[in-house]
């Protein structure tokens, strides 16, 4: 493993089997001289695949690839990284597509959209969001009473201010090979219980915003399920993505999918109904042990197996970019 400072709880994990601090600054750039510390380290340990972690290091890998002296797992194009990276110019393409996304404005910076707030152009709830930080870092909502001093809480520009979809958080998984999906699985989370189910409307949207853009590599979409049951599309993750090791335990390997001679062949893998219980949800259940499942032991087992980041996790001890199991 190769990480800035703040990837070093990584290296709690049994199955890190070393990891090195670098001296470049992941951000996302074209820097020849990161090339040259991966190729230092791919010479070192025989790696025979480069795989990146979260976005940085996916756009700064992308960027590299070239320089880089072994396969990559495969990604999208640098240009259809940034625009799925992207909420606004997402939802631009979501609407092109007609595929249903929030009703959104985008403000150059807080002058901006305190103007909007003072001139009521603006009807509440909304949320505000930075245009591609994850795990909802940034995300405000914007209540009429309130909004002025909320944005106090804002420190990013651009802006994007969305329409607030009440509603359940959902989301879907794709693993795509020039924009055939290989690998489809949906999902939510709550409780500490991961549920997977198969939608034939999620799957036809992603569908075909993959074949539009024939794009490569594993993708992560969230989602919100509104009360009259419409699906509203919120961000595209282009790259590996928190729950990927709960859809792993439900069935799909997502990072095998990338791996030399191991793709899909045939038609997509998909999942239909499973649940999977983590240690929380399953001690809520040890008085119906029946009803827990098989796929819940194997979520505990694949926890007890390599139990220090998960607790690192859960006692605080990783920030967002170090999260495994959410």
């Amino acid at each position: 493993m190769l990480g800035a400072n703040g990837a070093q709880g990584i290296k709690y994990s049994r199955y890190c089997k070393a990891f090195s601090q670098t001296t470049r600054l992941i951000d996302g750039v074209f820097d020849a001289e990161l090339a040259e510390e991966i190729n230092h380290y791919v010479d070192r340990f025989n790696i025979d695949m480069v795989l990146a972690g979260d976005a940085p290091s996916t756009r700064s890998v992308i960027a590299i690839k070239d320089l880089i002296h072994v396969p990559c797992f495969p990604t999208p194009e640098l240009a259809q990284f940034d625009l799925l990276n992207d909420k606004w110019q997402f939802g631009c393409l979501c609407r092109s597509l007609g595929i249903e996304y929030p009703s959104s404005r985008i403000f150059s910076n807080l002058e901006e959209l305190d103007r909007a707030i003072i001139n009521s152009d603006l009807s509440f709830p909304q949320i505000a969001k930075p245009l591609s930080m994850d795990g909802g870092i940034g995300c405000i909502v914007l209540q009429p009473e309130t909004a002025r001093k909320q944005l106090a809480k804002i420190f990013y520009h651009p802006i994007l201010v969305q329409e607030f979809i009440k509603g359940e958080d959902i989301g879907a998984s794709v693993f795509c090979e020039r924009g055939e999906i290989k690998a489809f699985i949906a999902h939510r989370y709550r409780r500490d219980t991961y549920t997977t189910f198969f939608d034939d409307a999620i799957y036809n949207d992603i569908n075909k915003l993959m074949r539009h853009l024939k794009v490569d590599g594993v993708f992560n979409f969230d989602m919100r399920l509104a009360p009259d049951g419409r699906i509203f599309y919120l961000e595209c993750n282009p790259r590996f993505f928190f729950k990927i090791a709960m859809s792993m335990i439900a069935g799909i390997n997502f990072v095998s999918l990338g791996l030399p001679g191991r793709g899909s062949n045939g038609l997509p893998k998909t999942c239909g109904s499973i649940t999977v219980r983590f240690p929380k949800a399953i001690l809520i259940s040890m008085h119906t042990p029946w009803k827990i499942g098989v796929n819940s032991w194997e979520a505990l087992k694949f926890v007890l197996a390599d139990p220090i980041p998960y607790f690192r996790e859960e006692f605080g001890f990783e920030g967002e970019g170090g999260r495994a199991y959410r």
